[in-house]
Parts: structure tokens; sequence; C-alpha cells
């Protein structure tokens, strides 16, 4: 940009400021159009790309076998009493019919309930397999019947049905029509819940379940959203009037920031773009943030007007000088959030991108709206006493007198401190299941850990077993293969109910004879095999598709799992995927899928996406620093104060026993990004004094009381905007909130004490080199603002 038609804009801008504010407001309009019909995505799996290995595993098992997503409903005894009375029994049976509604209306592929299960009975004469009772129970007798025949079946009791009939559970299983349908699946638990709440007492009753989750996810998300927006706006206007005691100084930069959130909201439905659990934090992020360019215009131009009462002078001026470290600040947190686009996770990509141009959008309407808006505003009445004596001045007075002269120290100190929390950093966790993101005390969550206690897991995982040939699964090796390896799962503590082929057959041999108990097992022979499955199906029988394929070639194993965490399922899955592949027959082999195979793989890809995104936020931002200021030493210079809020933000995180997560990862690409702007501002004005023939203690005291001002109060606008997160539906995010907001504050002390020790250590020279200035279009030896000499004003274009 020539300084010509740099001069020209700020001319035009002046000269036309009802233009410059109607066009935003048709932009504004525009937009909003758009971002009032944005979405919502809560499907974990569409949060990974779609051609990835395991989630097309996941996809290929759905389609194979049917639904693999559930909502759970656990039915509960008061305590101490049972559910085996007539009362509790009927209620059961009733609470099943009304749910199997559910899949006439193409929700739901199975209901399976006590209620419903068929048992394999043995006659004289034949194999009977039916419902434990053939009618919903009527009288005392019908509950005894109910009792004895459902805790002689060894596959119900402990899993379905708790000995003491304290709590029964019924699994929904949701059709695969609607399973990726996020709308539908949410209907579909809102229909369970309106059932469900018709049978509450004195019997309690919990909904869980991956589905479950999914609406709670959503229904939070919107919540979130209506409610913590407004709080953050005014938190936001909150801090900007004690700070500028202004009526403008409120409104201009909490105008900034919202024009900003809807024209990125807006542009994120025009891309088909959907809200997530983490970029549901995407306004609250922009007020915060974006209000801080109008925060420096406006700063800047009440500590002008003071010294120039033309409104119309002073506000091309604010432009000229602002423009400056505002570019370099916009540039930079950009860049910061650019580099999250680098990560694996889908969402974690399009907050990057998205977030990156909310920031422009920010910095374009801070150069616009507010030089538009101060021309056409009557004169303030805000005065800044530029020579008192006020509170911050002290403030910065003892700062400068304390740290001047102990640079080195300062320095060391950052040092040590910084070693302290790095030593902890080894010790972090990785966590990606999504039921850690809820608070304990939502209704889910609560659910889940009813059912996790009483019935040994929540979450489903399959192990498919592939014998690449037709009836593979009548071949007594392979089903003795399939039988050792659910005993070998039964040996972790995580693992709860599994259910196969396995157990049908086994059952099915035990019931046609006469319940013996050596006859617990695996035929001899495949023709043995085949003859008690046909009469399982003679005698009512259906082998699910669950469970096998038609051709018999593939099976699969489910296995309900405790929510334990990541590092647990991965532990799980590897030695599982070592197991078969130790003791799988020739030709036979297996894989692991489920939920908790794609938290598997969303850990793994998060370490990489932390170590890929620090290092490129580091790399970008001190890069655009050091070109746009003509220097290395001040590139470096300004990464030292986010070296430390990094380094000690995870240190923290690990003596807290604080994950690293979805919404954690993107800590470092943040923290780098928002706080780089403290020290690009602090080193301009430290510059723009010293290039005045000032010494190191004067200028850190003028920039000091003047970059420092507008420094301090977007740290705090921003660590109490984050702090609002405290406030969110999701655990997770109340943690992402205290831990961001704790590095606003230290990357705004790192600019205000380490800064300066560090250019007061580093030699001077570095502030004569060459500075790129958008105002004068060109690489010169000083800032545009310091050129007083009036041959030089006039030199070159």
């Amino acid at each position: 940009m020539t300084r010509r038609v740099a001069t020209w804009v700020a001319t035009w801008i002046v000269a036309h400021p009802k233009w410059v504010l109607g066009g935003l407001v048709l932009i504004t309009l525009f937009f909003a159009l758009f971002a009032l019909r944005i979405d919502f995505l809560t499907d974990w799996k569409k949060m990974l790309p779609h051609d990835d290995p395991v989630v097309a595993k996941f996809l290929e098992t759905r389609d194979t076998f049917g639904s693999q997503s559930v909502v759970m409903v656990a039915l509960a005894a008061p305590e101490g009493e049972t559910l085996f009375n007539l009362s509790s029994l009927q209620k059961l049976y009733a609470l099943t019919r009304e749910l199997e509604t559910l899949e006439e209306s193409g929700y739901l592929e199975d209901v399976v309930s006590p209620a419903t299960m068929d048992v394999v009975q043995g006659t004289d004469i034949a194999l009977v397999v039916e419902p434990v009772l053939s009618h919903p129970p009527e009288t005392e007798e019908d509950v005894a019947a109910f009792r004895e025949v459902i805790l002689a079946e060894r596959q119900l009791v402990g899993t379905m049905v708790l000995p003491d009939g304290s709590a029964m559970i019924m699994i929904l299983k949701v059709h695969p029509d609607i399973a990726a349908d996020q709308d539908k699946v949410s209907e579909l638990v809102q229909r369970v819940q309106e059932i469900t709440a018709r049978y509450q007492g004195p019997e309690e009753i919990y909904i869980t379940g991956d589905a479950a989750l999914m609406h709670f996810a959503y229904r939070y998300m919107r919540g979130d959203l209506k409610f913590l927006l407004p709080i953050v706006v005014l938190v936001v206007a909150a801090v900007l009037y004690i700070g500028f005691r202004s009526l403008r100084g409120l409104v201009l930069p909490l105008q900034v920031a919202l024009m900003a959130v809807i024209w990125t909201v807006g542009l994120m439905s025009l891309c088909g773009v959907k809200f997530t659990i983490i970029s549901t934090i995407l306004p609250a992020l922009l007020v915060a943030v974006g209000s801080a360019y109008g925060i420096h215009v406006v700063n800047a131009y009440f500590h002008r007007i003071e010294r120039n009462g033309d409104r119309r002078e002073v506000v091309v001026q604010v432009i000229e000088e602002m423009l400056n470290p505002v570019s370099i600040t916009a540039l930079t947190t950009a860049a910061g959030f650019l580099t999250l686009i680098t990560s694996f996770l889908v969402p974690t990509r399009e907050f990057g991108l998205f977030s990156a141009a909310g920031v422009m959008f920010a910095f374009l309407i801070s150069l616009t709206l507010i030089p538009a808006a101060l021309v056409l505003l009557p004169p303030s009445k805000r005065r800044w006493a530029e020579g008192g004596e006020g509170a911050f001045d002290q403030l910065a007075r003892g700062v400068v007198r304390a740290t001047h002269r102990r640079g080195l120290w300062v320095v060391l100190t950052a040092l040590a401190v910084l070693g302290v929390f790095l030593a902890a950093i080894p010790s972090l966790k990785v966590e990606s299941d999504v039921s850690k993101y809820f608070c304990a005390s939502s209704p889910v969550i609560q659910g889940m850990n009813f059912v996790e206690e009483r019935f040994g897991g929540s979450l489903f995982m399959s192990v498919v077993v592939d014998t690449g040939r037709r009836d593979g699964f009548r071949d007594p090796e392979v089903l003795r293969f399939a039988e050792g390896l659910e005993e070998y799962l039964e040996g972790f503590e995580a693992v709860g109910d599994i259910s196969s082929i396995v157990e049908l057959v086994k059952e099915t041999n035990y019931t046609m004879h006469g319940d013996d108990e050596a006859y617990y097992a695996i035929p001899d022979s495949a023709r043995a095999v085949a003859q008690l499955l046909l009469l399982y199906e003679m005698g009512g029988g259906e082998i699910l598709r669950s469970m096998v394929t038609r051709d018999f070639s593939q099976a699969q194993i489910s296995v309900r799992v405790k929510a334990v965490g990541t590092a647990e399922f991965e532990r799980i899955i590897r030695l599982t995927q070592d197991y078969i592949a130790q003791h799988a027959p020739p030709g036979v082999a297996g894989y692991v899928t489920g939920l908790p195979a794609i938290y598997d793989r969303i850990s793994h890809k998060i370490v990489h996406s932390q170590i890929v995104s620090l290092l490129a936020s580091f790399l970008a931002v001190g890069t655009i620093v050091a070109l746009l200021m003509g220097s290395l030493v001040a590139g470096f210079i300004s990464l030292t104060p986010l070296a430390f809020s990094v380094g000690s933000s995870f240190g923290i995180m690990a003596y807290a026993g604080v994950n690293l997560d979805m919404a954690t990862v993107m800590l470092a690409s943040l923290v780098i990004g928002i706080g780089v702007d403290y020290g690009v501002h602090f080193i301009t004005r430290y510059r723009r004094e010293r290039l005045g023939e000032v010494d190191h203690e004067r200028a850190f005291l003028a920039a000091f009381r003047t970059a420092g001002r507008g420094i301090t109060y977007n740290a705090v606008t921003l660590t109490l905007g984050f702090l609002v997160l405290l406030l969110s539906n999701f655990g997770a995010l109340q943690t992402f909130g205290w831990l961001i907001a704790l590095t606003m504050v230290t990357s705004a002390l790192g600019a205000l004490v380490v800064v300066p020790a560090a250019l007061g250590l580093a030699h001077s020279k570095f502030l004569s080199r060459l500075v790129w200035t958008w105002g004068r279009g060109r690489w010169l030896p000083r800032p545009a603002w310091q050129l007083s000499d009036p041959k030089e004003k006039g030199g070159g274009g």
C-alpha cells in the first residue's frame, strides 16, 4: 500500500463517514441473514476426516452388522427394594411397549428389554425359543415365574437384570438410516425422554448411551450460545466503561466485536460449516479478542484529542498511527489461529480458519467503523490527564523502578519459573473420550455412571472376526478362537457384558442336553453346530444380523466397556489386536471398532496436532513480526512472553491433572495468536520513544503509560471474557476458560515486565533497523510518525 493510497483511504473515511457506516451496516445485514441459519454438529465420527481408516471400519461394521449407536434406559427400584414385584414389572412391560412404537416410526432398529428378550428353553420333544413370559404379568405367580426364568439365564444376569432385581436395563438400537442424522437422533432421544417421564416414580429411570450424549451435546451447545454470549458482552462492556469512563469508549470497541461475530458466523453458514463443541466458543472469543482492536484505536484517539481539538485531523492521525501496530497484531493473531488448520481434527481446522477470518474482520471494522463514527460524534467530554499522576501512572513508575535496573534478574527468574512448569509437561495426559467433556451433574453422565456402576459398561466396542470363507462361523475351531478371545477380553477390568454367536451356540447346546453344565460348550463338529443353529431357528429363534453375516463368514463380538478414558481404551484395543494376530486360525483376521476405537484415534492425532500447531504458531508469528519490524531481535523478543505463557499453561495443566483434549489442544495457538498483540504494541511504542533519542528508562515508562494502558484493558477484558466459560454446560470448556484466562494474565505480565527487561538487555542497534510502514508504503529507518523534518516527510511516496 503506497503512501498516497493510505492517505486517500484515511481522507475518504473522514470525508464520507456516512457512506462507510452505511456500507458496514449493509454487509452486516447480509451476513446476519445467514448467521441465523447456522446449525450444529454433534456426531463425533464426523469430526474425523471421512477417508480415515478407523472411520471407514466403523461405517463398514455398521453397514454389515447394523446400528452401532444406542440409547440405554435403566429402571432402578427405590433404595433397598426390588423390581420383582407386580407394579414394577407391569411398568417395565408397558414402558417396553411404548418404546417399541419408535421402531414403527423408523427411529429404532430394535428394542432389547428383559420383557421381550427370547430365552432358550427345552421340552421333552423340542427346543423352544420364546420370551420370559408369554404375556405381561398379571398376578404374583407371573412375577415369580418371571424371576425364576430370567435369573436362570446366565447371559442376562448382571448384564440386563441385577440378581437382586434392584435394576434392569433396556438397550434401544438406533436405526442405521437415522444414526448419521443428528436432528433425527435428537428427536429420538426427546421422544424417549417424553415416554420415560410418564413412568418416573417411585422407580428411577436413567437415560444414557452415545445417542443420548449426542442429544445432550446439541442441547448444551445451543444453551451455551444463548447464555454465554450475552454474559461475555456484558462483562466486556463493563470493563470498557470502567477503563475509558466514556460511553463511546464502551460502544465503539464492542460494536466492532459484535459485527465481527455476525460476519464470521454468517460466513460459516454460507460455507455450510456447523458449530461443534469446540467452535461454540468462537462468538465469545471474537467478542473478547475483536474488542481489543477497537480498544487500541479508541485509546489512541483519546490521547490525541486533548492535544488537537480538530476531530477530522485527529482521526486521520489515528488511522496512520494505528495502522502499523493493529495490522501487525491482526496478522499475527490470524496467523496463530490459522496454524490450527494443520490439525487432523475437522472441527479444529474449521475453528482455526474462521477464527482467523473473524480477527481480520475485526481489524478491518475497527479501522473503518470507529474513525467514521468518531468524525460524526460530537467532541468527547472525556478528559485524559496526560500530565497527571493517576493510579495507572503510579503503577507504571513503580514497575519501571523495580525492573529496569534488574533486567537480567527478571529474565533469569522468568526462565527459572518456566523450567519448573516445563518439568511437569511429560506427565500431561491426553483424553478424547467425549463423555469427559460433560459436567458430572449432567443427566446423561449421571445415567452413564449408574449403568457403569451396576451393569459394567455404557459404551459399545465391536470386535469383528472375518474367516474369509462361507460358513466359517460354523467351524468349531473358529468358534473356540472367538470363545478364547471373549475370555481374554473379560480379563480387562473395564469390560462388562460380552455377547456374540458363541453364547448362542453354547446356550442352545446346554439346553438341548437337559441343562447339563458339561454341554455349555462348543460342539466338536461343524455339522453339530449347524444342527444346533437349525433347531434354534425352528424353535422360534432368530439369528440376529448383529451377530453374524448371512453366509456365516463374519461375526461381531459386542463388548460393553466402561468410560475409563482414552489411555485404557488404547491398551485394550492394542492388546486385543495382538491377541488376534497371535491366536487366530490360519486365514482368520479381525479388527476392533466402535467409539472407543474412534476416541483412541483422536487421542493419537491430538498429540501430533499439538506439536505441529505449536511449532507452526511460533514460526509464523515470529516471522511476521520480524519482517514487519525489520528485526529478528524484535521478532524473538515478541515471542518471549508467549513461550512463558504456553509453557506455564501446559505445566499448570499437568500439575492440576487437566487432560490435553479437543478443546485444550487449541490453547497454544490461541495464546500465541492473541498474546503476541501485547508484545507487538509494547515494542512498537517503546521503539518509537527510543528513536526519539530517549533512554531505556524513560522509553519504558512512556510505553507503559500509553501502550501498557491499552494492554492492561485488553488483558482484563480477555481474562474476564474467557472466565465466563466457567458457566458453560461442558466441563471441558470450563477448564479451557480458566486456563486461557490465566495465560492472558501471564502474557500481559510478560509483555509489561519480561519484554522491557529483554529490550534493556538487547543491543540498541536493532531499534534503528528498517521497518515496514504501511502508511509510507516502503521500508524506512524510522516509523512514519517519527519523521519530523519537512523535507523528509515530503520525500518519496
